[in-house]
């Protein structure tokens, strides 16, 4: 992706919510490579997915304006209720960020308010990263 003038602070480089928007948005990608969304798991099996428990970075290098990066991201680990993901930003060799996230399928209760509970992992939603 090419990084966008919108997307630096006044110092001219990307300010570091980005990185974690950028993360969500690999997320969805991934995901979506398999062909799985949030709005047809919601429609067609009535769960909200991937919600987000945790998250974390470590920036290891600027990325300014006019940059083009690689957004890597991969699950590291499938737990019965989560899943860890890793992200990785590169800039050819140079790894600028990387972080992680934690996230979980969850199911709306009718409590009041209204509230998620975390779920086991179906396991058609793992099988289809095989």
């Amino acid at each position: 992706m090419r990084i966008s003038f919108g997307d630096c602070d006044p110092a001219g480089i990307v300010f570091y919510p980005n990185f974690f928007r950028w993360f969500d948005a690999a997320t969805h990608a991934l995901f979506a490579s398999v062909g799985q969304d949030t709005a047809q798991i919601a429609r067609e099996h009535g769960l909200v997915a991937w919600p987000l428990v945790d998250a974390g970075a470590k920036f290891r290098a600027p990325a300014r304006h006019g940059e083009t990066v690689e957004v890597q991201t991969r699950i590291t680990e499938w737990r019965d209720k989560t899943f860890v993901l890793e992200h990785r930003i590169v800039r050819a060799e140079t790894l600028i960020a990387e972080g992680w996230e934690i996230r979980f399928v969850g199911q709306t209760v009718n409590d009041s308010p209204p509230r998620l509970r975390a779920v086991s992992i179906p396991a058609w939603m793992r099988q289809a990263f095989d």
